[in-house]
């Protein structure tokens, strides 16, 4: 295996390639759709509210939940501004899908007719102002759309002026109000493991988009913060007993948890095992009220 001089780590929710103490910017993680953001309004129709400025942050994962699998796209960065005043009213559509494959999801082709209506969905809505796009979530022979309207009666027009157009595929169209975002928050937005696992498949994306087949076991370097060195230590005693290896102990200014641990071990790189890895490590500092605050590695080639 031969090392290259970068670095790909995970810290503290947002991903950094290092060269040469250069940074690069991560590309956007691919999702199933294209989302459109145009903000001029058509004449004739009443003035747009005003929407809360946001950071697009979109994910993909795969959510296992008792009624079974399926595959959710989120925007995550409309938590820091969620809910919004004049986005008040919940529009799900649901495309029902003719065919699937033999796990019960949409095929390919039923995709990209549900895609279709989600972009003159997004077109219409997000164009005119009256409506955001915030996911989707794919399961069992159907995708469902999630936009937040505004709480006049044009934007709900809208959008059922464009299913009225769309005669593919059966649909559905429930429109209630949530003021908390609670469809947002409490059915689209992943779980603390859910977004431990976006983290490191985002990690292992950069990895590939720099030319690392993931094949190798490699030196993993994990930051870990807790409130005091006393506590710090115990995880450490633990972490040796699986075989970590103590680097060094960084002190923050400020902050609940300002001591740092910087630990190492070789492991594999491969799904599901960095998941089980890095939740494992989790858990574990939490037990001394302590944090995981990701994990780096090289690119091997």
């Amino acid at each position: 295996m031969m090392a290259w001089p970068f670095l790909v780590h995970e810290r503290a929710g947002f991903l950094r390639i290092k060269k040469d103490m250069m940074s690069l910017k991560h590309p956007v993680y691919l999702c199933f759709f294209l989302a459109f953001s145009l903000s001029a309004c058509q004449g004739g129709e009443p003035e747009a509210p005003p929407v809360e400025p946001h950071q697009e942050n979109w994910a993909v994962f795969l959510r296992k939940g008792e009624s079974g699998p399926s595959i959710i796209t989120i925007d995550l960065g409309w938590k820091g501004v969620a809910p919004l005043q004049y986005h008040n009213k919940l529009l799900v559509v649901t495309v029902l899908a003719e065919d699937e494959q033999n796990a019960g999801f949409p095929d390919e082709e039923e995709v990209r007719v549900a895609n279709r209506l989600q972009d003159q969905l997004i077109r219409s809505l997000e164009k005119s102002g009256q409506g955001i796009f915030v996911g989707s979530s794919t399961s069992f022979g159907q995708k469902n759309f999630f936009f937040y309207l505004t709480d006049s009666r044009h934007s709900e027009k809208i959008a059922r002026q464009v299913l009225v157009s769309f005669d593919s595929r059966k649909t559905n169209i429930e429109v209630r109000g949530d003021f908390r975002w609670a469809a947002y928050f409490n059915v689209l937005y992943p779980s603390e493991k859910e977004l431990d696992e976006i983290r490191n498949e985002r990690v292992l994306s950069s990895l590939q988009d720099a030319g690392d087949p993931l094949q190798e076991p490699r030196s993993i370097e994990h930051w870990l913060r807790f409130p005091s060195i006393e506590q710090g230590s115990h995880f450490m005693k633990e972490a040796q007993e699986d075989g970590f290896k103590y680097l060094e102990m960084d002190t923050q200014a400020g902050g609940e948890r300002p001591y740092v641990f910087h630990i190492t071990r070789k492991d594999s790189i491969h799904i599901p095992y960095i998941h089980e890895l890095t939740w494992g490590l989790r858990e574990k500092a939490e037990k001394y009220d302590g944090v995981y605050d990701g994990w780096e590695t090289v690119v091997a080639r």
